[in-house]
């Protein structure tokens, strides 16, 4: 090689934005970029999409925004849950069991949305219908790795500030590249997050545990097809209709309240659905098969800040979280990011 020529190794390679996370707020700034010819570099440290579980649902205003990017067709392609109404269920006056005391519009008629419903349906077949997207603009997730380290300087670089150094999950291999932009949408334990030294405030003071369980149920509860929020003597349980005759349920397991309390508490599969019995009582419940099954603590989080210098941001559950009592729907943040970028 002559001297002072740059050999093809020394080069570092640079794009316009890191994505890590390919969940549903890494995916659809990832889709919007793509289609406007933005040289991405995404990662997510799974092997493969979600394969069942997780986040389950798409607010009216978000389907809109699918539908503008021509992605409704397939979404719908899955025949998604449609919920149209949230029921609520108390105590009963007579104190036997829990009796209905209302009803609220999922999507009450102030919100401007040209679908008056909430979507629910398994991530993974939301998680594929973009990546689908992103393969016909030459976009590949690469699996499975992870982030180790990044800097942003403009003094080293001000084109491509941001440094970023990536690994393989399995520690065997390893790349560093620059970046115009760094986007962090790697979920609640966001490690970018935490090189940030952003902290997440929890703004509510109570803490929960809750188990939460999809699966095909026989049941006499009347409002089991609806979301339903549902408040017993014996504890709480969101009701999620789910495609394919699936249903899920959160069944609170632990609060901060408990004299007991804590935050590492678990509960097994049958000790979960036993809780969701006596809660649901005077209805009763048996489960034909159980798809997924966790048990997760969760308090109401956000953090100071999403980014520090408009080169590395935050995004989805990396920068809030909040309790199961309150939708838990698939978060597509990222369209006003796409712009800003």
């Amino acid at each position: 090689m002559a001297p002072g020529r740059i050999s093809q190794e020394d080069v570092v390679p640079s794009y316009d934005i890191v994505i890590v996370g390919a969940g549903p707020v890494g995916l659809m700034l990832s889709t919007c970029l793509a289609r406007w010819g933005y040289k991405i570099k995404h990662i997510d440290n799974r092997p493969e999409p979600t394969r069942t579980g997780r986040a389950d649902g798409i607010q009216p205003r978000s389907l809109d925004l699918i539908r503008n990017m021509g992605l409704k067709a397939d979404i719908m392609a899955h025949k998604p849950a449609r919920v149209y109404e949230v029921a609520f269920w108390d105590p009963s006056p007579s104190g036997q069991g829990i009796a209905r005391t209302g009803t609220w519009a999922s999507c009450p008629s102030f919100i401007d949305a040209r679908y008056p419903f909430t979507t629910l349906l398994h991530q993974g077949h939301i998680e594929r219908v973009f990546i689908r997207d992103l393969e016909k603009h030459d976009v590949e997730i690469q699996r499975p790795w992870t982030i180790k380290r990044f800097q942003s300087s403009e003094e080293d670089d001000p084109e491509y500030p941001v440094e970023v150094e990536l690994e393989h999950v399995d520690g065997k291999a390893s790349e560093t590249v620059r970046a115009k932009y760094l986007f962090g949408g790697e979920g609640a334990r966001s490690s970018i997050r935490r090189q940030l030294n952003i902290g997440l405030h929890h703004r509510d003071p109570i803490q929960h545990v809750w188990g939460v369980m999809d699966g095909v149920v026989n049941t006499d509860f009347p409002d089991i097809k609806m979301k339903c929020t549902i408040h017993s003597e014996h504890g709480s349980i969101m009701v999620i209709p789910r495609e394919d005759s699936m249903v899920r349920l959160y069944i609170q397991i632990a609060s901060s309240t408990d004299a007991d309390w804590n935050p590492k508490k678990t509960a097994t599969e049958s000790q979960v659905q036993e809780s969701a019995k006596r809660i649901l009582q005077p209805y009763s419940i048996e489960w034909e098969r159980v798809e997924w099954y966790s048990v997760y603590p969760i308090g109401q989080g956000i953090s100071e800040r999403y980014t520090l210098d408009q080169r590395v941001f935050l995004g989805g559950d990396a920068c809030h979280t909040h309790s199961v009592r309150h939708p838990r729907c698939s978060d597509y943040q990222s369209p006003p990011l796409t712009l800003e970028i």
